[in-house]
């Protein structure tokens, strides 16, 4: 019987070590999974941030971010007049790459 009770007194530290590991990944788990802090008054947000604090405001501000990457995806204009690079609608930049490949055969 002394063997049964040393066993369990060998396995009580281990066990309560590994359930007190599993406590504190469970509140880390908690932690990681809840929101960030809330702001207590949108007044206090700078303007240039307000827009992220509405649904009409994230919906507005995703058009102009789409209008902004449409207008550079097909319009012409210089990235570096110095360098010589320009910008090119994505169409006619494959199309002078082909012509350029073409060419070299």
């Amino acid at each position: 019987m002394s063997d049964a009770s040393s066993a369990r007194k060998g396995l009580f530290i281990p066990v309560v070590a590994a359930l007190g590991v599993f406590a504190v990944f469970l509140v880390l788990l908690q932690i990681a999974r809840s929101p960030g802090t809330p702001v207590a008054n949108a007044a206090n947000v700078p303007a240039e941030e307000q827009w992220k604090f509405s649904l009409e405001g994230r919906k507005a501000r995703l058009n102009e971010v789409r209008t902004a990457a449409q207008a550079t995806a097909s319009g012409y204009g210089w990235v570096d007049k110095e360098a010589g690079i320009v910008l090119l609608p994505v169409d006619r930049a494959m199309q002078l790459t082909i012509d350029e490949l073409n060419a070299k055969k």
